[in-house]
């Protein structure tokens, strides 16, 4: 065992990115070979937001979506994953892809707009966290500069000592290429771009095709005082020209780091009264005065300010609006000029980007103040508001909460299994809360909405209304999703029900235990494992709701009386046809059915006959049936529907069709079993559940029955005994079936 784990421990300590140490003229041949070295960091944030992966949507009249997969790349971003907020992310991309191209964009002050709990700050984790993994790749490798000095003033500060010379680290993390004079580069980078590797950029540009094949090394910003100074002194010292003080340069590999402050700085404001300018621009080291003389000697100062640190790297700003009005314009230099200037201090070149974010309550606050018209206009806002769409809020509990990232097994008695459809429950009450009511039709509920902006298509609306519905979602302002629960409060509605469900588990073994006698066969079912389902998670939101609402009757009644009986019934539906599907455990009747039901559609749209299923003759469309399966999809307008449906097989086929969309199927099974299924003798089962009868009256046929339908939900559709349990009982009294 101690040989495995020295054995890791080894490999952990050997030589890291870091590490690596070129002199300047290495550099010079790694820049030929490999010139996207030295990219600006606008462009090493470009390639990196595109490295995952770009995925685009198409949609008639429409702008062409972009899936960007960078922000949900867990060897990326780590556990900082963002899903949804499709738009926003699509903006911000956009932001940092005009600025790498030099655009006027990179002069404005990003804004990351939204209430709390949007991921603002998520978002920010994420691009820190993969700045520090992407620069450790070949593909995101830079480099920054190492200072020569024979300064003994400057020992200790020192990284290394070679040939009696100390080499410190750039304050502001400069790249190699800055010390170029700005009156030598012309030539320089003529001179440089002229040999640089064609084949090597073939295959730069077949991994970046954004660069539409074009690739130049230049030379962004100037070298801070403190570097100029050092340089200079060094040169005097050695009797150097500017070229032959080349060789004495050094460079090292850069790896940001929030945790140690390498080339990402990240600042919080206190509040007005007592923010510090040192925390942001750096402060001047008194223990230096006695050494240097003058506050305004470029060596007193610290450069240990956030916009120093990020000054050629990655600033992050929490609560920017909070900053004072000095401090926002100290920004706005920094992003319009590309200077910031410390008190006392020359100016100090920022060559970086910086993001902030804010909430709502600052952003208006902000608006109506006159004093700020020049700093609005320098000031791009990206819009984060909470996700409206309920398929992407699941996937953000299922990161926290699904039984797979848990890693749960039966076995484990204090981790509740999270039933089928609980995480789906949460998604849909928290986008339900979110959502206005519909001004153009007022007879749409908030489940229709939730369902339609999902995409789905048992909202019982058809698609010309539902076109209409997106649309208007775009226009009105103030958006959806900038008020209603936020994942915050749903993430403690599951943690409270989970801890009761574990207790109560607990407490329920120790009962049966101290009683006497076997338990009924369900008890026995149910009481496997602690379980967190979609019904004990409706009560716990309505405790919650009603504990942290009830000082506003408005959105208390709005919640309780109509979001969560929505939700709940539409749940409860989702179980009911997992049941069903356990019942009839053979998805060919459902195939089947709908294939009938779409065969006879077409015919009625084109006015033609079927195949009779017995007698092979041809008859008449059946209007009965088509009605039938009609009223379970709920669709409130056949004719629409059916050309629709029609147009749509005549282009992908009906099985197609039935396997993308899961309200079809739900549908059709629920169809299958309540109207044909009905002859079998198998309908006592719910029947039976219905009833609550004991096991000792159950015939040994409904047993087998039963026995092999909570196999199935337990086997094939991730349920545990305790939800298997009560989706039959749920299913059972929302059924038409006779007890």
């Amino acid at each position: 065992m101690w040989e495995k784990l020295q054995t890791l421990l080894d490999r952990a300590g050997t030589r890291t990115p870091d590490e690596e140490i070129l002199s300047f003229p290495e550099y010079l041949d790694l820049v030929r070979r490999e010139p996207w070295v030295t990219r600006n960091t606008f462009q090493i944030l470009h390639d990196m937001l595109l490295s995952s992966g770009v995925e685009y949507q198409v949609i008639p009249g429409k702008p062409i979506r972009h899936r960007y997969a960078f922000f949900e790349d867990e060897s990326l971003v780590g556990p900082f994953a963002v899903f949804g907020q499709q738009k926003a992310k699509e903006n911000l991309v956009e932001k940092i892809s005009n600025a790498s191209r030099g655009l006027e964009a990179a002069k404005r002050l990003w804004i990351l707009l939204g209430p709390p709990g949007a991921a603002k700050s998520r978002s920010m984790d994420g691009i820190k966290t993969a700045l520090n993994a992407y620069s450790r790749t070949d593909d995101g490798k830079t480099y920054t500069l190492l200072l020569p000095t024979v300064d003994e003033r400057l020992r200790e500060k020192a990284l290394f000592e070679e040939d009696g010379i100390w080499y410190l680290q750039a304050p502001i993390y400069e790249r190699p290429l800055q010390v170029v004079p700005p009156t030598l580069r012309p030539m320089f980078l003529r001179e440089l771009n002229s040999t640089l590797d064609p084949e090597d950029m073939d295959a730069f540009f077949e991994k970046h095709p954004h660069y539409d094949g074009v690739f130049r090394v230049e030379i962004d910003g100037l070298v801070s005082p403190y570097t100029d100074h050092v340089l200079r002194e060094f040169m005097r010292a050695k009797g150097l020209s500017f070229g032959a003080l080349l060789p004495y340069l050094k460079v090292r590999r850069m790896i940001y780091d929030a945790r140690t402050k390498t080339g990402i700085g990240s600042y919080t404001p206190r509040d007005e009264k007592s923010q510090e300018a040192g925390s942001l621009v750096g402060n001047i080291d008194y223990s230096l005065l006695p050494r240097f003389g003058s506050e305004s000697h470029p060596l007193v100062h610290d450069y240990k300010g956030e916009l120093c640190v990020g000054a050629n790297g990655f600033v992050e700003i929490h609560e920017i609006l909070k900053l004072s009005d000095r401090f926002l314009y100290e920004l706005l230099f920094a992003t319009q000029d590309r200077f910031f200037k410390p008190e006392g201090q020359p100016p100090i070149p920022f060559n970086g980007v910086i993001i902030g974010h804010t909430n709502f309550h600052e952003y208006n606050m902000f608006l109506a103040n006159e004093a700020f018209e020049a700093l609005r206009s320098r000031t791009t806002f990206i819009e984060m508001p909470l996700s409206v769409h309920f398929k992407d809020e699941e996937r953000i509990y299922a990161y926290t909460y699904s039984n797979e990232r848990r890693g749960w097994s039966p076995e484990k008695k204090f981790v509740a299994h999270t039933a089928p459809h609980s995480l789906e429950f949460l998604s849909l009450v928290a986008v339900m809360t979110r959502l206005y009511e519909s001004k153009q039709n007022p007879n749409l509920t908030l489940l229709q909405k939730a369902l339609i902006y999902a995409g789905r298509a048992d909202s019982g609306v058809d698609n010309n209304m539902a076109r209409t519905i997106l649309e208007e979602f775009e226009y009105v302002r103030p958006s959806e999703g900038t008020f209603g629960l936020d994942p915050r409060f749903i993430q403690n509605v599951f943690e409270r029900t989970e801890h009761f469900q574990i207790n109560e588990y607990q407490a329920n073994l120790r009962r049966l235990r101290e009683e006497e006698g076997e338990p009924a066969l369900l008890t026995s079912i149910a009481l496997r494992n602690p379980c967190v389902t979609p019904l004990d998670l409706y009560l716990r939101m309505e405790n919650s709701i009603k504990e942290t609402f009830a000082s506003n009757k408005t959105r208390l009644r709005h919640y309780v009386e109509k979001v969560l009986p929505q939700a709940k019934r539409w749940i409860f539906a989702q179980i009911a046809s997992d049941v069903y599907t356990a019942v009839l455990r053979d998805e060919t009747v459902v195939e089947t059915t709908w294939k009938r039901y779409t065969d006879h559609v077409r015919a009625y749209v084109h006015n033609t006959t079927v195949k009779h299923e017995v007698t092979q003759a041809d008859v008449q469309p059946d209007e009965k049936f088509m009605q039938a399966i009609e009223q379970y999809l709920g669709i409130p307008d056949k004719e629409v529907f059916r050309k629709e449906l029609s147009d749509a097989i005549a282009s992908v086929g009906y099985q197609v069709l039935l396997s993308d969309e899961p309200s079809y199927q739900s549908a059709i099974r629920r169809y299958v079993f309540e109207n044909e299924f009905k002859a079998t003798e198998n309908v006592k089962l719910l029947g039976w559940i219905k009833s609550g009868s004991s096991a000792a009256g159950v015939h040994s046929k409904e047993q087998e029955e039963l026995d092999a339908t909570v196999r199935y939900l337990m086997d094939r559709l991730g349920y545990c005994g305790k939800c298997a349990y009560q989706a039959l009982t749920i299913t059972a009294n929302a059924s038409s079936i006779a007890e």
